[in-house]
């Protein structure tokens, strides 16, 4: 049987999931530790360390007793990780980590670890579009698109409220990104939710930081789904604004990411113009320089 010791649930935990969940989560983290060895003890698991990213669930690096590596995660939004171990079920593809086990009353998710498992955000450079690609098409190739699952426009909406946090954080971001932009954003957004012609089992939440390093045999993983129903396009937009300098390299990358999952170019390049006050405003949040704002509020100003 391995050791089951809880590591220790540091401030950098805790204010990384108070973002989210505000000082409600405090008694929840405070009551975690028995249960987390409850699940060790019952899943043959060695806990290891903190994975310190996201800001939903509590990571931990782990072991079971037959030496695989293992990744458990758990959460007050219990909704997400069942939604989740529903997705990453559906989805036949190597292309998502393989579900081990799940505890529902827990809100605990156990899935193997990738290796080598560095997320895309960690990683030199940018990725290879085809890679990018693969890993998108995989998905929607893969995913049954289960009607019970909510359409993007709610998903939408509830991006965009809970985006409106970085405002109340930092009033003064108001004058660097106008609450009238932003709004723009979801409107437009909301546009293409409704007149979308084709619709598929979204990932969700394919930011660089849900994105993994596979290895060159197995290529891109997604983790931490966020599953909706709705067109392709919506899946490639994190992956296209990331590490821009201008809104000329965000329209070339949708030109070709575009026909390379089954979408128009044109379509991406406005869903990433109904997502561009968002990011600046994250951006602008987490302190980056104004010119790293700048080609993103003129993206969303942009006609489409």
């Amino acid at each position: 049987m391995p050791r089951s010791d809880v590591p220790d649930l540091d401030e950098e935990l805790r204010r990384r999931l108070g973002r989210r969940f505000g000082a409600a989560v405090e008694p929840w983290l405070d009551a975690l530790p028995p249960v987390l060895s409850d699940l060790a003890e019952r899943w043959h698991l060695a806990l290891d360390s903190l994975i310190q990213r996201g800001s939903i669930s509590v990571v931990i690096r782990c072991r079971t007793t037959a030496g695989r590596g293992a990744v458990l995660k758990i959460s007050p939004n219990r909704t997400r990780i069942l939604d989740e171990a529903a997705a990453l079920r559906r989805w036949t593809t190597n292309h998502v980590p393989a579900v081990l086990a799940l505890d529902e009353d827990a809100g605990a998710l156990l899935i193997e670890a990738v290796q080598p498992g560095t997320a895309l955000d960690e990683l030199p450079g940018y990725p290879r579009l085809e890679r990018v690609a693969s890993l998108i098409r995989s998905l929607h190739a893969a995913g049954a698109p289960d009607p019970s699952y909510r359409p993007v426009a709610d998903h939408i909406a509830y991006l965009y409220e809970s985006g409106k946090k970085n405002y109340e954080r930092r009033p003064d971001l108001m004058r660097v990104v106008p609450p009238q932009l932003y709004e723009r954003g979801r409107r437009l957004a909301m546009r293409l939710a409704e007149d979308a012609t084709a619709s598929v089992l979204l990932h969700g939440d394919l930011t660089p930081v849900n994105i993994l390093d596979g290895g060159n045999e197995r290529g891109l993983v997604a983790i931490d789904p966020a599953p909706c129903l709705g067109e392709p396009a919506f899946d490639a937009i994190d992956v296209v604004l990331w590490r821009t300098e201008d809104v000329a390299t965000i329209a070339s990358r949708a030109e070709q990411l575009g026909p390379a999952i089954g979408a128009d170019g044109g379509r991406l390049l406005a869903w990433c113009a109904a997502f561009a006050a968002m990011t600046a405003l994250e951006l602008a949040e987490g302190g980056s320089p104004a010119e790293r704002v700048e080609h993103f509020i003129e993206l969303a100003t942009d006609e489409t």
